[in-house]
């Protein structure tokens, strides 16, 4: 991806593909949110996103870049997860989790607007620092989005082989044996007698059925 100090230089969803300990992670860098313009395919692209991740420049007013994207996404009738709570039951709201990048945060100085910002918030958002060219808080991006996403690694392996620590399945906290069969083959699904675990919650090769509920870093070994 390319970066530029010129604001809005995304005119079109850009995806990208990032990874964190084994785990494959799908961001799509969309154009910019603006009253004065919206591509009309993004407000259907957010809804359909698991997170969202707002960026905004620490030397343009962050504060009202910031509030004024998510009075545009509310509008909209797409909400922060943390405001569930303000909205009627039944109202046709999307929630999803949030993080908010504050760009530019590149030097020493930049530390100290970025501390005056956070103070003067007035409300708590999950906010990272990173600096677009020097890749500053990359690692801590990835392993915010696992969070917010509810993430778990589970590896798998056939019967009398090594399990395969290269491709973990990544699936979502309280995901159980059966949610894995289905993502492997429908033909698991349907087959599926029980599976053998090595993990944190079980001696290895515990036999456990369809319902147990996985753990990250769980090795699974399916019987049909």
């Amino acid at each position: 991806m390319e970066n530029s100090a010129a604001p809005q230089r995304t005119w079109e969803p850009v995806p990208v593909m990032l990874s964190f300990e084994n785990i494959h992670l799908q961001l799509v860098d969309t154009p910019p949110l603006s009253r004065d313009f919206v591509e009309p395919r993004l407000k259907d692209l957010i809804r359909r996103a698991d997170l969202v991740v707002l960026v905004v420049d620490l030397q343009q007013d962050p504060i009202g870049q910031l509030k004024d994207t998510i009075a545009l996404l509310e509008e909209s009738r797409i909400a922060p997860q943390d405001r569930q709570g303000r909205y009627l039951q039944g109202q046709p709201m999307t929630f999803l989790p949030f993080l908010v990048l504050v760009n530019k945060c590149d030097d020493q100085p930049a530390d100290e607007l970025y501390q005056i910002f956070c103070e003067l918030l007035d409300e708590q958002w999950p906010c990272i620092p990173v600096s677009a060219f020097t890749s500053r808080n990359l690692d801590r991006l990835k392993q915010e989005m696992v969070e917010k996403l509810d993430l778990i690694r589970v590896y798998t392996k056939a019967p009398g082989k090594e399990p395969d620590f290269t491709r973990p399945f990544a699936m979502k906290k309280g995901s159980t044996v059966e949610d894995l069969a289905g993502r492997i083959h429908k033909d698991f699904l349907e087959k599926l007698k029980s599976a053998r675990v090595w993990g944190k919650a079980v001696y290895d090769r515990q036999l456990v059925q369809r319902d147990y509920v996985l753990q990250d870093g769980d090795i699974v070994e399916i019987h049909i």
